[in-house]
């Protein structure tokens, strides 16, 4: 338990735009103020919006089985810590992998249940798992700099021009990079002697303890964990009511 631990890594490229064409302009009181007032009475404008309103999957392994890369479209900076604000505003448009072969762990400190547990996800361990994050970040610059955006950008400002090798890529992704939340696997169900969990969702070695939630997952899916974690607590509450004569 604690072991094999995977996440989606989420990387980014930002670039200034030409002029008040993303959320950002919402940062000045009174267009906030605007904002606030059109949600109050319509619930529609910039307030209703998730910030993040598109996205889309494509290949970084060009033999991968389906997309491999994951991206979202975010009308507007700060959203990325450390990032500094832009004049004009800008636009970000994040890249993850899909399907990490790195694997971390998750630890106690302690006995005492008021420590921070100790976690290190070893991100990009797996030479395979940092070549196909390069190459995600590389669609996301090269999406930005297509003509049809040109009005719109005025200049790409991460990771820039100065980034140009692949170890200036991951220098910069080591920096500028954060976790998608999608964190599974530390207590992965199997059939064999070092799964947590039988198929049932049993914990191995306590009777009366099942787990449902992306823990159990033996590896993180190929997008986002939230509907497969409700999949799976559907699916448990089911084998509960089979087990206990509930559903034949």
């Amino acid at each position: 338990m604690g072991a094999n631990l995977q996440d989606h890594l989420d990387l980014y490229a930002i670039c200034e735009v030409t002029g008040p064409h993303t959320y950002d302009r919402f940062a000045k009181l009174h267009n906030s103020a605007w904002a606030a007032l059109q949600y109050l009475f319509t619930r529609k404008g910039p307030v209703a919006s998730s910030l993040f309103e598109t996205g889309g999957f494509w290949y970084a392994d060009e033999t991968a089985r389906s997309p491999d890369i994951q991206m979202h479209l975010g009308l507007g900076t700060g959203i990325e810590a450390g990032v500094v604000t832009m004049p004009n505003g800008g636009v970000t448009l994040n890249a993850c992998h899909l399907r990490p072969r790195s694997r971390g762990t998750v630890r106690l400190k302690s006995a005492n249940p008021a420590d921070a547990p100790l976690i290190d996800p070893n991100y990009l361990s797996d030479p395979y798992d940092r070549e196909m994050s390069i190459r995600g970040l590389k669609l996301v610059q090269d999406i930005l700099a297509q003509d049809a955006l040109k009005p719109f950008i005025l200049a790409e400002r991460l990771p820039g021009p100065d980034v140009r090798s692949d170890q200036d890529y991951f220098n910069f992704i080591c920096v500028h990079s954060k976790t998608s939340h999608h964190c599974a696997g530390t207590c992965r169900m199997g059939s064999d002697a070092e799964a947590v969990l039988d198929l049932r969702l049993r914990f191995n070695g306590i009777d009366g303890l099942r787990i449902a939630d992306a823990s159990i997952m033996p590896n993180v899916v190929s997008s986002n964990t939230n509907a497969p974690s409700i999949m799976i607590g559907e699916k448990a509450a089911d084998m509960i009511k089979q087990d206990q004569g509930y559903l034949k």
